[in-house]
């Protein structure tokens, strides 16, 4: 059960904000900076966090272990208790594909056109969707009116959100390593502020995966973890008052990314403070601190034959056969930044991270990093292309492995957030 943090008592705002000054060997009781108006917020005073679940599914289960209610999205209006380990489906029902809750007996419910809202009942502390336990509540929408499939997006207390995504991406790990779990911390719920502040037009805030931050309900959580959060409760990185973008990788491989390197020069003047570090050899335990990539030429040319129409937005006809490739631009860290690719139609240029999507590893996974040297190498009768790099991810901002070392070395969390990320203050938002 998660403590007092996030069942709606904290200790009085003055000692806390006090408590959180000595932690971080701050001068003085800092002030929390006031959050943005509008946002919906929970008991405990913090911001509610939409997290999209589920996406373009045919069907969507709910349940919680002790009950749980339906209603409707738009008026609120109860529809139905699902019983004590039941598990009902939500569904597009008929050739009009209206949204309705099916029951294990084959009945359903009428339709629901604005969403379908499960919370839970009785004693839960949890809601079950598609066999995972998630805290909070979630509505299922119809996607596109209904031919997009279903949508399941899950509402919860930012604080909690950040008790299963910090082990989630940060990993396992234990208490020794608290200080780079409470970075990992503020710059998950950094990132997932600035996302909150941006999407409030949209159906949702996040999305569960790496195309945001890896949430995964209950099942990640950890007491470390809870720890982190609960201790750095509201902080987040701030430039001009506002919550920054404050991305961040697995591994650097001994320098950050410069963020023009990675999503080009608009990115990089919108996101200073993710300037390039040198972070020496903290990162050396990880087995991406370098690594090695093959292909033959055959599966190098079929990957990109196979990954260049989704990254260019290109008919595998426009594209044509590919022949060659070429790396033609470096970045101020050493990453490759402009890939020159050949076909018999013509020559397609592929730049920053898209490069890590183009050239695919041989069983379809990223490349880890766009920080490498290509060659070419003879290994017995066939000539292979091999990549030799360093690091794994985007490379920008704060680096994990890096963290986790720096806090084994005795490095406050404070201190590790100022050597990633430049130009921020650290500020509690609520």
């Amino acid at each position: 059960m998660l403590r007092s943090a996030f069942s709606g008592s904290r200790v009085s705002g003055l000692l806390a904000c006090c408590l959180a000054a000595v932690l971080l060997s701050g001068p003085a009781c800092r002030k929390a900076t006031r959050v943005t108006p509008g946002l919906r917020m929970d008991a405990a005073g913090a911001p509610l966090v939409r997290v999209r679940l589920v996406n373009g599914a045919s069907r969507v289960s709910l349940g919680a272990d002790q009950g749980a209610l339906l209603s409707d999205a738009a008026g609120g209006n109860k529809i139905a208790l699902i019983p004590p380990g039941q598990r009902w489906d939500v569904v597009l029902f008929g050739p009009e594909s209206q949204l309705r809750a099916a029951m294990p007996d084959g009945r359903v419910s009428g339709h629901h056109p604005e969403g379908i809202r499960v919370e839970a009942a009785g004693g839960s502390k949890t809601i079950e969707i598609n066999g995972r336990q998630y805290r909070g509540a979630a509505t299922v929408f119809a996607v596109g009116a209904g031919g997009g499939g279903l949508m399941a997006v899950n509402t919860l207390p930012l604080e909690e959100y950040l008790v299963s995504v910090v082990p989630a991406e940060m990993g396992q790990l234990d208490m020794s390593r608290l200080e780079a779990m409470k970075a990992q911390a503020v710059a998950s719920r950094s990132f997932a502020m600035s996302r909150i502040i941006r999407n409030r037009q949209f159906a949702f805030d996040l999305t569960a995966d790496t195309g945001d931050q890896v949430y995964k309900g209950t099942a990640s959580e950890t007491p470390v973890a809870e720890r982190a959060v609960m201790e750095t409760f509201g902080e987040c990185l701030t430039m001009r008052g506002e919550a920054v973008a404050a991305f961040y990788h697995s591994c650097c491989g001994g320098r950050t990314a410069d963020p023009g390197e990675v999503w080009g020069e608009r990115f990089a003047e919108e996101a200073p403070y993710l300037e390039s570090v040198k972070d020496d050899d903290y990162d050396r335990q990880s087995k991406w601190s370098s690594w090695t990539v093959k292909w033959t030429r055959r599966e190098l040319l079929d990957q990109l034959k196979k990954s260049l129409p989704g990254q260019l937005g290109i008919s595998s006809a426009d594209i044509g056969e590919p022949t060659d490739i070429e790396v033609v631009g470096k970045g101020p860290s050493g990453r490759n930044t402009l890939l020159k690719v050949a076909t018999d139609k013509r020559i397609f240029q592929v730049r920053g991270d898209q490069i890590r999507r183009v050239l695919s590893q041989p069983d379809g996974r990223l490349l880890p990093s766009t920080w490498f040297e290509l060659k070419m190498k003879r290994e017995g009768s066939e000539p292979v292309i091999v990549a030799e790099g360093r690091g794994n991810g985007h490379g920008l901002g704060l680096c994990q492995w890096g963290a986790t070392a720096r806090a084994a070395n005795g490095q406050s969390y404070g201190n590790i957030l100022k050597h990633y990320y430049k130009g921020v203050r650290l500020a509690r938002l609520y």
